[in-house]
């Protein structure tokens, strides 16, 4: 790691946004997320370990994603709003 990326991990009110693609056997999911850096890899880590395949998207792919239900989650470090569409 070089000294830039020591000093955004090490900042603890850095925010980092991304949008991911995520599936699996029940849904796909579209997500715009921001957090702290190590929130996004803790939540990506866990998704992949769940079964989940994930893939970083842009925002043209958020806001054109065909979805059955949207949520907004706000947690400690991170915040998403998740657009699903449910696999029938």
């Amino acid at each position: 790691m070089d000294k830039t990326q020591e000093r955004i991990m090490a900042d603890e009110n850095h925010v980092q946004h991304m949008f991911l693609l995520v599936e699996n056997a029940e849904m796909v999911c579209v997500l715009n997320i921001a957090g702290h850096p190590y929130r996004l890899r803790e939540l990506i880590f866990m998704m992949i370990e769940s079964g989940c395949s994930v893939v970083q998207t842009t925002s043209d792919g958020f806001n054109t994603f065909e979805y059955d239900q949207e949520t907004v989650e706000v947690h400690d470090f991170l915040t998403s709003i998740i657009k699903a569409r449910f696999i029938q």
